[in-house]
């Protein structure tokens, strides 16, 4: 069973729907009215997804309310009379509510869920897919089909979602005592500091262990012993979680360890290193933390205690408190992740877990809510996710329909949900977000240019429709590939300037225009500007991956199909006219045909004249690229649309989208070349700058490792240089007598400008 949709009225700012209300024709529900008057006050209804829901609003917006209205649903607990909407025109009113009010459609049944329900409602009723449950301030009340039936209680055959939260607030620790992890909590657990005051204190007085214990003149330890905080037992915990539920490791070598301390100090580093072997093996870190693939969580021991260091790519270890706060927390999710035991129907709550978490650990993040709705392990059950957040790294950008945002109206019209707010590629969101998402246009792994606001509705649309009808066929990645729209061909050259040519270290760029005369401008004002991209980086929308131009493809428009573009200036007149201007509008549309010779956009607007003037309109109706592209997306994406017209709009798109992702790829070897080559030629010139003279061995293996150390693991391009590195250290013989000096010192000045110029030249070759 799980949340199909969530119903919330009363509660803080969810007052009702009041858009609803509003609206001519509407129709209560059973369950929307209220009072012996029947007073109709629609709940507002949030749609959840069946794995994960992204719920984002600005300040104030009702994000973590819906959270705790989840909770109010599942448990009938966390509301109370205050937390009525006090800003509601029933707060005042004698007969109103006392409490607010929750209700939720289930769906998923198993056969179970469905004899219980059956058994409540007390009838022959079968086959029915979902069911609704309310919390009403005086009763609970099921409903199914057209029946229902109050209850006193939920009864225990009806097993609702059981929801839990991640504690966002509780990093791993530093260390953690033995003691602790062999399971023995007792009143003699203390911090570290505590215990190395003691032992400071008995290593400056030794005769304070003297006997008598007592005596005159005999030091006296006049310290704290501090006990550890429920905060610190909180981190420890999760500790344990970690090395006992995860990593396997038992309390009884716990136990065995504490002992090798006193006894055997080899013995005891054995067992540590035993320790981290089942640790390595448990987490497969490489496949979560993006940011540094040779990433090791490690044990040390030290003490009493276990301190976790941390190994990256360089080789050297690191405690927490060298580290940066987001890899502790990190760690946190990713330790309460692999140490939950899920449960069919179980939801996951996240209030902002965005917190301390940099833009790439956010997108590491997602992966982990994607692995609890979607377990590769068979033996785990789904877990349906629903977090809010305020920031955009947060949002997974190839599922548009994950995203719920929240608006807060004025007055006492209270929340609401934005409708299709993925839809027009996350416009709505710029408002929920804030100014901070204009600052994140250069900041992906690889930066798509566009010309005008309607190519990144479109390529957005087409990958999602493509998601949906060809799951093992071409669709973008928008979490590495940002969309830049230009505002035009004339500001393309611009724009790349701007992202490629003032900083030493240069994003991944590539380039997609129209295949007109403006466009093809574009290119020319990139070329201009020699080395500042590849020229295969820049492309048309009529390119394709064998070389071949497609005829008939000037703009991304000319990839929709006919069909769906003449339904879509329809419904784009059904929202802008009056409905009887729009009906008269519909009835005097004729269809337009696509011709190689005139672009599909130019001749639907021709026609949407055209049909202004035949309908008597006053004034004609203005075709615009943006609410276009717009209406084409949200007919191919609405659950009405057929699988013909999704596959002829993805047959439409798959040749520029084969054409992005081959470019892609392509562009981001290119800026591995970059960056490795930046990365030699700073390095070596400090280093002659350094040695102008002699040079030992041993500084020419620690530049070599330096190289090594920095050099991005996930590029092919590193293993020539990592191969040059291995001819370096054997025909300069750097391991014979490491302090000796190199005897010809220029030779290895010149093999080192070979090994960085070599880089250079593959680049410009492949340029």
């Amino acid at each position: 069973m799980r949340l199909k949709t969530l119903y919330i009225r009363f509660f803080r700012s969810f007052n009702f729907d009041y858009l609803r209300k509003s609206r001519d024709g509407a129709r209560p529900d059973p369950w929307d009215s209220l009072g012996a008057g029947e007073k109709f006050f629609p709940f507002v209804r949030i749609p959840l997804e069946s794995d994960v829901t992204t719920v984002v609003g600005a300040n104030e917006a009702g994000k973590s309310q819906l959270l705790y209205a989840i909770e109010a649903l599942l448990t009938g607990d966390r509301f109370e009379k205050q937390d009525f909407c006090r800003y509601s025109t029933e707060f005042n009113e004698d007969e109103a509510p006392e409490l607010p009010e929750f209700g939720g459609e289930f769906t998923d049944l198993t056969e179970e869920d469905r004899t219980a329900i059956t058994a409540l409602i007390d009838s022959e009723a079968s086959g029915f897919d979902s069911f609704h449950l309310f919390r009403f301030h005086d009763r609970i009340e099921l409903f199914v089909g057209d029946q229902s039936r109050v209850l006193d209680k939920i009864p225990a055959e009806l097993v609702l979602p059981k929801s839990f939260r991640i504690d966002a607030r509780i990093p791993l620790p530093d260390s953690v005592e033995i003691a602790f992890l062999a399971g023995e909590l007792n009143t003699k657990n203390q911090t570290r500091q505590s215990w190395l005051s003691r032992m400071l204190f008995v290593r400056e007085h030794p005769e304070s262990l003297e006997n008598p214990t007592t005596g005159e003149g005999r030091p006296v330890y006049s310290g704290t012993d501090d006990s550890p905080t429920a905060e610190l037992l909180e981190q420890w915990e999760l500790a344990r979680r970690l090395l006992v539920d995860v990593a396997g490791i038992t309390e009884g070598e716990f136990a065995e360890l504490r002992k090798a301390v006193h006894t055997s100090e080899g013995y005891a580093e054995a067992l540590v290193d035993k320790m981290n072997r089942k640790l390595a093996d448990s987490l497969n870190f490489k496949h979560w933390w993006t940011q540094d693939t040779d990433f090791a969580l490690r044990l040390r021991l030290r003490d009493f205690d276990l301190v976790f260091t941390i190994r990256d790519r360089t080789g050297s270890d690191y405690t927490f408190k060298e580290r940066s706060q987001g890899l502790k927390y990190f760690l946190s999710y990713f330790v309460q992740y692999l140490s939950h035991d899920s449960d069919e129907g179980e939801m996951l709550l996240m209030d902002e877990p965005d917190a301390f978490l940099s833009n790439s650990g956010q997108h590491d993040l997602l992966r982990i809510f994607g692995a609890f709705a979607h377990p590769e392990d068979h033996e785990r059950a789904p877990v349906q996710v629903v977090y809010v957040t305020h920031s955009p790294f947060l949002i997974d950008k190839n599922h548009a329909e994950r995203i719920r945002v929240l608006e807060k109206g004025d007055g006492e019209e209270g929340t609401r949900v934005v409708k299709n707010a993925g839809r027009n590629h996350y416009d709505p969101l710029r408002t929920a977000l804030g100014g901070f998402v204009a600052e994140t246009t250069f900041i992906s792994s690889c930066n798509l240019m566009v010309e005008g606001q309607a190519d990144p509705i479109l390529l957005a649309g087409a990958s999602s429709v493509a998601r949906r009808v060809a799951p093992n066929g071409n669709a973008l990645d928008l979490n590495t590939l940002t969309l830049v729209a230009c505002g035009g061909a004339g500001n393309v050259p611009y724009m790349v300037y701007l992202a490629r040519g003032r900083d030493e270290d240069k994003p991944a760029v590539l380039v997609l225009v129209d295949n007109d005369a403006d466009g093809q401008k574009a290119i020319d004002g990139i070329k201009a500007m020699k080395g500042l991209l590849p020229e295969s980086l820049v492309f048309t929308v009529a390119a394709t991956v064998d070389g071949e131009d497609r005829p008939g493809v000037m703009e991304l428009e000319d990839c929709i199909p006919a069909a769906l573009a003449n339904e879509a200036v329809k419904r784009y007149a059904k929202t802008v006219l009056s409905h009887e201007d729009s009906e008269a509008f519909v009835q005097a549309w004729k269809d337009v045909d696509p011709s190689k010779e005139v672009k599909l956009f130019k001749l639907l607007a021709a026609a949407a004249a055209e049909a202004s003037t035949t309908a008597g309109l006053d004034r004609p109706l203005e075709l615009d690229k943006v609410p276009f592209a717009r209406n084409v997306m949200d007919l191919a994406l609405h659950e009405s649309a057929t699988t013909k017209t999704q596959k002829d709009l993805y047959d439409g798109f798959q040749p520029i989208l084969a054409l992005v992702e081959q470019k892609q790829r392509e562009a981001i070897r290119d800026h591995a070349h970059l960056k490795i080559s930046t990365i030699l030629k700073r390095l070596r010139k400090n280093f002659v700058t350094d040695h102008p003279n002699a040079i030992r061995k041993n500084e020419a293996t620690a530049l070599l490792e330096s190289i090594e150390a920095q050099l991005p693991r996930d590029a092919a391009e590193a293993d020539d240089v990592l191969d040059g590195i291995r001819r370096l250290g054997r025909d300069f013989k750097l391991m014979d007598e490491p302090r000796a000096l190199i005897d010809d010192p220029q030779s290895f000045r010149d093999a080192l400008a070979t090994l960085v110029y070599g880089v250079t030249n593959a680049v410009q070759q492949a340029s």
